[in-house]
């Protein structure tokens, strides 16, 4: 839901961020809103700094209950390095205010000179978690951003969601440990719920990503006048989506075809794959598309 906009950028409010507000009115626990907004707006807000520093265009923000996302109108998971920077200022900004905040104290800037414990922990505790290495938190996404380097953006995707599912299923342990001994954090469960959620939505972009991956490239390639080449073998009755997967990020591949000898058939290069996935589907052999063309 959107809710406001602030120097041309949509805020938007996740059901998720809702409900929890919501359990915190009826238990009356809401009186920290004031503090989490504004450290949720600093971490946020940080991400779209870091965004628009790499000239990438930013159109929304949504407010998830362990902090955001930055929705980000290019495609800049493609760039690995970008997603790495754009997910880190995130954490950042909040050990950054941490030691604005202690320095303020000890220059006597701030009025008092014993730290809110409330305001250290909920910088700490956002920082913290979301440096956790599992997707959709920033740690995933750099995770991902690392991984993407050595291999498909998809697999990649599903190494780093993969954690997320074991991050999922740890807070609602942890939160069904809780209620035998008759202790219910709520949080725990809408967190965890949330987290299965976001990567189940973050597997299914993963495919749609690898797809535009190969637009990125020939806009990428006539900006910039050069792409780096990466050679990769494969044997001849590998399916044609089985290939693909082997791609990665700011890379033109050329695929050589070998058959059960270690012989080499031929030599493909990255379109004349995209094309053959298109023109057939991606169970057909490569050794078969290599025939064809």
């Amino acid at each position: 839901m959107r809710f406001a906009r602030i120097l041309g950028v949509d805020i938007y409010i996740s059901k998720y961020l809702l409900l929890l507000i919501a359990i915190l009115v009826l238990t009356g626990q809401s009186g920290n809103f004031a503090a989490v907004f504004l450290i949720l707006a600093v971490h946020e807000m940080s991400h779209v700094f870091a965004a628009r520093l790499l000239k990438l265009k930013v159109h929304g923000i949504e407010l998830l209950p362990f902090g955001g996302a930055v929705r980000i109108q290019s495609m800049f998971e493609l760039n690995p390095v970008h997603e790495i920077v754009v997910a880190a200022a995130g954490p950042a900004s909040n050990i950054m205010l941490l030691l604005l905040y202690f320095g303020g104290i000890q220059m006597d800037i701030i009025g008092h000179s014993v730290p809110d414990p409330e305001f250290v922990n909920l910088n700490f505790l956002l920082a913290g978690f979301n440096l956790l290495p599992a997707l959709p938190l920033d740690g995933g996404r750099i995770l991902r951003g690392i991984l993407a380097r050595q291999m498909s953006l998809e697999r990649a995707t599903r190494i780093a969601s993969g954690m997320g599912i074991v991050l999922a299923l740890a807070l609602a342990t942890i939160g069904l440990y809780g209620l035998y001994y008759r202790v219910f954090n709520y949080s725990l469960f809408i967190l965890s719920g949330f987290l299965l959620y976001s990567v189940g939505r973050e597997r299914r972009n993963a495919t749609y990503v690898l797809l535009k991956d190969i637009t990125y490239k020939k806009e990428s390639l006539l900006k910039e006048g050069s792409l780096a080449i990466r050679n990769i073998a494969v044997l001849s009755d590998l399916p044609l989506k089985e290939v693909i997967k082997q791609f990665v990020p700011q890379r033109y591949h050329y695929v050589q075809v070998l058959d059960e000898n270690m012989q080499e058939k031929g030599i493909l290069n990255e379109s004349e794959i995209v094309n053959g996935l298109l023109d057939y589907s991606g169970n057909i052999q490569i050794g078969r598309l290599l025939n064809k063309i």
